[in-house]
């Protein structure tokens, strides 16, 4: 006898199938959502500020030094201008010219209105002179990046008004002191602190030091 096929046995391999492939195009269809949504969630994450925890942790001391063209240059040059500064010397072969590097990489990262002041921490040594020669060093903009220098009183009131560690050379112990960067906002004020030897911490300064900026601008329109 010639074979013979159930009428029904496609449709029941139909009727299991649609279901099947059904819950599965769902599931499917769910998971592309997730991982959808997931990413739109991590670019909002960049895009929405974060500054908002970027409160005033105190104020930066006045300050009217020399700078590396012999000039006068004080805390009211920087009003309405925000900062980062960062302290070194130029005798040092260590940190200091890995942090000056790192200024003249921000140079190139941050806004033009942004200024930059690396004070000497060793002003006997560092008068302007040798400060203009080392700034060209490190090709800095004299009209963004500021080298100052004046008497050791006037260094040490700057260093104790930061806060920052620090300690002078003594017999063979050589001059110690912070490799943070400082971000001063334009009304004087320090809002944050970032090791130069923290590839994380750079980078959110170049962040943060944008915001601030913006903020400042839109300050000078209002």
């Amino acid at each position: 006898m010639p074979e013979t096929h159930s009428p029904t046995s496609p449709t029941n391999e139909s009727s299991d199938a649609t279901p099947t492939s059904r819950t599965q195009k769902l599931i499917t269809l769910s998971l592309w959502l997730v991982l959808g949504l997931v990413m739109v969630g991590v670019v909002v994450a960049r895009l929405i500020p974060h500054h908002a925890d970027m409160p005033v942790l105190y104020p930066a001391p006045r300050f009217a030094l020399t700078d590396q063209n012999g000039k006068p240059f004080g805390a009211a040059d920087l009003r309405r201008r925000p900062y980062i500064c960062d302290f070194i010397f130029t005798t040092c072969g260590s940190a200091c010219p890995m942090m000056s590097h790192k200024m003249a990489q921000l140079q190139k990262q941050t806004p033009a209105q942004l200024r930059l002041v690396s004070f000497t921490v060793n002003p006997e040594h560092d008068t302007p002179a040798v400060l203009k020669e080392y700034a060209g060093e490190y090709k800095a903009d004299p009209a963004r990046w500021h080298f100052l220098t004046g008497t050791r009183q006037q260094a040490l009131d700057e260093i104790h008004g930061m806060k920052v560690p620090y300690q002078g050379a003594a017999g063979a112990d050589p001059i110690l002191h912070s490799q943070k960067f400082f971000l001063v906002d334009g009304a004087g004020n320090v809002r944050g602190l970032y090791d130069s030897e923290d590839a994380g911490d750079m980078k959110r300064l170049v962040d943060d030091a944008a915001w601030l900026t913006r903020q400042d601008i839109k300050a000078d329109k209002q």
